[in-house]
């Protein structure tokens, strides 16, 4: 068997909230399955951390804390079953840190019915607190926290789901984004006095519009809308204006919040594969843009004072707390773990550009600048279709680098942050220019590969790249294996369907929806040219196919079914091809969270050893 590096523990940090003081921040920290909770002190050069152990209170990936001004934090916690699904309470936990790491659980409620929520504290002294709450498909509750830890009040049933959440005042009155029927999502305004609500910010009924931060002072709000972008709505006139300065064509972005003044507004920018982060400056409409690391910026922010707080990731730096210093012009820093021991040294990527079919394709690359003279080359494929690799720290990635594979993650046709034409080439056409692009691109690179070993002892050959798919891209792998088997060494495709018509038969109706907006099969002869389960009789790679039992975006049957067609063919499993099974989720497979998946498919890549042909036409 093909031995695997060990790789150090690897941290992930997601689900950040500020206080609204701006001296306090929490996260919710997972190293494999164990989750915990962590809180940081803002005040100083940069954020000190510490993990909270909850009197016996576990955390879960579910889990939603927010850190309170006095120090405390309230973490929402929707109950779920053993197969993963929701249970329909949940509880919610005010807990209050001690001296030793150890805290107390000082109030609890328990919530029903409950099957998604999120705690929010009000800006005021005392603080008004309330939990946001999903009862079922269609409606949605908010409730009241007393102080006392009384029984929750239920303030308001909405119909509709509810998401977000920026306080207008001091305490009454929430701004919340609101999906109704049709899956349309626009503004409301909750008064918690009154219990009532009002919609207050809609262009149609088929857009998208969110309000996305609030200046308190001014009660101005920063909303966006897929059809214009961002705008400021002020309270006087009711009116949104969307300046040229805030929008860009054919640029990502996204407002974050306002200085503490109210006289700025911070905004990321997504442009390809990274982010970058602007202030706009509200009196002159002039936007500045803020020196940083390469890497990707993810809200929530807080700007208090002369510092800027928020979620930054490299290839080279699990999601951390990153504090951008505004007054002292002293740049970035980055807070250190706050769980000791789990630091390390992680292998660092490049952003380059690779010539496609048509015009340049962006990438991310591991290896190195001589990263195609590495003894293996893994061609790695984003899901979507409408998605795209970032330039953010990838645990399948480096431990594929450990093991001294090179990584090249394209953003090929169908990829986001590239304009309209580069997005839109594939609505419609799955498996048609993006599957063009990464055709062309594995023979460059079996081209540059093959001329690498010229001139090197004799014996030696460069070997066929890798596939490796996952999900949208998955598909795609197992259709450029199919199409072009002499081209590649191996193809692994995680969580993988066989065709768009019948994901479209096997999927639950959010995922119906989609396929149907971007991609209807129509059954015409182009519908079978790109069906796996027709096509994988060419199959001569060898193949590594992964899925989860618990998949709630591409049911697993779509990869019993390709196990199936392979046995009827009279493939072999373990010699021609390995088919697993784990125990997860969509997004546990696809971003290879467990070690034993990681181990599976990095030895996988290690053991395929198909070289190039030295007479493999070139083209």
């Amino acid at each position: 068997m093909t031995a695997v590096p060990d790789l150090p523990e690897i941290p992930s940090r997601f689900g950040f909230a500020f206080s609204g003081d701006g001296r306090w921040a929490t996260c919710l920290s997972a190293v494999q399955d164990r989750v915990t909770l962590e809180r940081w002190t803002l005040g100083g050069t940069a954020p000190s951390g510490r993990t909270l152990a909850a009197g016996g209170e576990a955390v879960d990936r579910h889990s939603r804390p927010v850190p309170l001004d006095d120090g405390e934090v309230l973490v929402a916690r929707p109950a779920v079953g053993d197969d993963g699904t929701p249970a329909g309470h949940g509880t919610v936990i005010a807990v209050r840190p001690g001296g030793d790491g150890a805290a107390t659980v000082t109030r609890s409620w328990r919530i029903a019915p409950m099957l998604a929520g999120y705690p929010l504290a009000g800006p005021g002294s005392p603080q008004t607190l309330v939990l946001v709450t999903v009862e079922d498909e269609r409606h949605s509750r908010i409730w009241a926290l007393p102080d006392s830890g009384a029984e929750p009040v239920a303030v308001v049933r909405i119909p509709g789901v509810l998401s977000g959440g920026v306080w207008l005042d001091d305490g009454r009155t929430l701004a919340l984004d609101h999906t109704g029927a049709g899956h349309r999502t626009d503004g409301i305004v909750v008064d918690l006095r009154e219990r009532s609500w009002r919609r207050v910010w809609s262009v149609s009924s088929t857009t998208t519009d969110r309000i996305v931060a609030c200046d308190r002072r001014s009660r101005v709000l920063a909303v966006t809308t897929g059809v214009r972008g961002i705008g400021l709505w002020s309270p006087g006139d009711g009116r949104v204006r969307f300046s040229r300065a805030l929008n860009r064509p054919g640029v990502a972005r996204t407002p974050l919040c306002f200085d503490g003044g109210g006289e700025n507004l911070l905004v990321c920018e997504d442009s390809g594969a990274a982010s970058s982060l602007l202030v706009h400056h509200r009196a002159s409409d002039r936007v500045e843009a803020v020196a940083g690391p390469p890497g990707v910026l993810s809200p929530p922010a807080s700007w208090t004072g002369g510092r800027v707080h928020l979620r930054f990731s490299a290839p080279h730096r699990p999601p951390t707390l990153a504090t951008v210093h505004r007054r002292a012009r002293a740049g970035w820093s980055f807070a250190q773990s706050a769980q000791p021991g789990t630091a390390a040294a992680w292998a660092g990527a490049d952003l380059i550009e690779l010539p496609g079919p048509e015009g340049p394709i962006e990438a991310i690359v591991y290896g190195g600048p001589r990263w195609h003279e590495s003894d293996r080359v893994v061609l790695a494929l984003h899901g979507g279709p409408l998605s795209a690799w970032r330039l953010e720290f990838d645990p399948l990635f480096q431990h594929l680098a450990a093991a001294g594979i090179a990584v090249v993650a394209p953003n090929y046709r169908g990829s986001t942050g590239y304009g309209e034409r580069h997005l839109r080439a594939v609505v419609g056409d799955w498996g048609g220019p993006d599957l063009e692009d990464v055709v062309h691109l594995g023979r460059a690179i079996a081209d540059r590969r093959r001329d690498a070993v010229t001139g090197a002892p004799a014996g030696e050959a460069a070997r066929n790249p890798i596939l490796l798919g996952v999900s949208y891209g998955a598909f795609l792998a197992l259709l450029a294996a199919c199409r072009n088997p002499d081209l590649w060494a191996g193809c692994a495709a995680l969580a993988p369907f066989a065709s768009a018509a019948s994901l479209y038969r096997d999927a639950a109706a959010p995922v119906r929806e989609r396929v149907a907006h971007l991609n209807r099969p129509d059954g015409t002869e182009r519908d079978a040219r790109r069906d796996v389960l027709a096509l994988c009789g060419a199959l001569t790679v060898p193949l590594l196919v992964a899925h989860g039992t618990r998949d709630e975006v591409v049911p697993v049957g779509q990869s019993r079914a390709l196990r199936r067609r392979l046995l009827e063919l009279g493939r072999t499993e373990g010699t021609d091809f390995d088919y697993l099974e784990v125990d997860g989720d969509h997004t546990a497979v696809v971003q290879a969270w467990s070690p034993v998946l990681r181990t599976a498919v990095v030895r996988f890549c290690l053991g395929a050893g198909r070289t190039l042909a030295p007479d493999m036409e070139r083209r």
